[in-house]
């Protein structure tokens, strides 16, 4: 499926495996990485800074938790696709937004050129500013309402005179390879410099066929975000490279897209059906801690990822979680029932509980917990299976998840 949005609106031996193949069964028993946007600002006056609002240095004593800045984009009045212009409207994403009440524009060394801007809207990711006629190039600054305020950002903002791009549209695709089901879908912001209706067609770039296809009405000075979740029609679609093509009219899905009108602005990613699921330096177990090895009265049916105990756990697939629960020989395992797909995934030896009940909906890459060595486990490491449908322990069966392992791995 796709949206339309416009602007506002220690490590283990290697040796040594886990003891528990298959510990707990038993048969008796869901806007391109973000790319970090740079906004320009030319110019300044001084508004005066409170002491309160201080853009000099962060934290003190306050009631509330200061923000943190991750990010800022362009969204209306903008002179460009990365670049505002005094009266833009500026979208700030960080944590802990909610109760920002001012952001600071940063100039250079000292305060003489700081200037403040009043939020318009507050959300708890995101505020959104209007630039003003006068500031200096540099970070920004979150301060709440009580005072408290952020560190500088990381990320810098210029604010542009004059004419801004001679381009009819300008495009820009965040993230190059985004996860099938994850929080973050494949998204292209759109900017024209005129009035004008585009179609943006998703292309298979293995075939060049449009598989899918959205029409805009584009705004002067306003980005529209186009996003598609690796689905159509409530179905997952292959991994591979895919394409956005923006053109004015309207190509007929399914059609080449040789056959499509002239294309103004592309956009490439890569779309990836599953990630690593150790987020950190690891090793994979060989010999008794491989799949099929033998064990007193059963075989391993999972493979060991051996690294450090709190080594972040993320899921592989996203889906529902089907079990949450702590066994002897698994220690604290989560069973996810992988979304468009029949297989289970299956995580054992985790440190704590993972926070996700039985029933929650799991996105791809969202964290499930971390490295542990609970249960009947020989050192710090992820037992992980695979169950074919119907699932685990209900009527499918382990197989080797070994090379899959590498493969996520090769590119997560």
């Amino acid at each position: 499926m796709g949206r339309i949005q416009v602007g506002i609106t220690g490590s283990a031996d290697l040796g040594r495996a886990s003891p528990s193949a298959n510990p707990v069964g038993s048969t008796q028993g869901g806007r391109v990485e973000l790319k970090r946007i740079v906004v320009a600002v030319v110019c300044g006056i001084g508004l005066a800074v409170p002491a309160s609002a201080h853009a000099g240095q962060s934290g003190g004593a306050y009631a509330s938790e200061p923000a943190t800045i991750t990010g800022a984009s362009c969204v209306a009045g903008c002179a460009g696709i990365d670049v505002a212009r005094p009266g833009s409207v500026l979208r700030i994403r960080g944590r802990a937004m909610s109760a920002v009440a001012q952001i600071v524009f940063i100039g250079a060394k000292g305060n003489n050129d700081n200037i403040i801007a009043r939020v318009q809207k507050a959300q708890p990711e995101s505020v959104d500013v209007t630039v003003p006629d006068k500031a200096s190039s540099g970070r920004l600054r979150a301060v709440n309402g009580d005072g408290a305020r952020s560190a500088a950002s990381r990320a810098v903002v210029s604010v542009q005179r004059g004419a801004g791009s001679s381009a009819v549209l300008d495009a820009r695709v965040i993230g190059r390879r985004v996860f099938y089901d994850a929080a973050r879908p494949a998204r292209i912001d759109l900017l024209a410099h005129r009035p004008m209706a585009v179609t943006v067609a998703l292309v298979r770039v293995s075939d060049g066929v449009a598989v899918m296809g959205w029409p805009a009405a584009l705004i002067p000075g306003t980005v529209s975000s186009i996003t598609w979740d690796g689905r159509i029609a409530g179905a997952p679609q292959p991994a591979g490279r895919y394409e956005f093509r923006v053109s004015e009219g309207v190509p007929a899905v399914g059609a080449a897209a040789a056959e499509a009108p002239a294309t103004l602005a592309t956009g490439v990613f890569d779309l990836a059906d599953h990630k690593f699921p150790v987020r950190g330096a690891h090793s994979y177990g060989e010999g008794v801690a491989a799949f099929g090895a033998g064990r007193d009265g059963h075989t391993h049916q999972g493979q060991d990822v051996f690294a450090r105990c709190g080594t972040p756990l993320v899921a592989a697939r996203g889906g529902v979680v089907k079990l949450n629960r702590f066994e002897s020989a698994a220690g604290n395992y989560l069973v996810i029932d992988g979304d468009g797909t029949d297989i289970d995934y299956v995580y054992m030896h985790l440190r704590d509980p993972s926070p996700l009940a039985k029933g929650a909906r799991v996105r791809t890459g969202q964290p499930i917990g971390n490295v542990g060595d609970t249960g009947d486990a020989n050192g710090c490491h992820l037992h992980f299976e695979l169950w074919s449908g119907p699932g685990w322990y209900t009527g499918g069966a382990a197989f080797d998840p070994l090379v899959f392992l590498k493969i996520w791995d090769s590119y997560s």
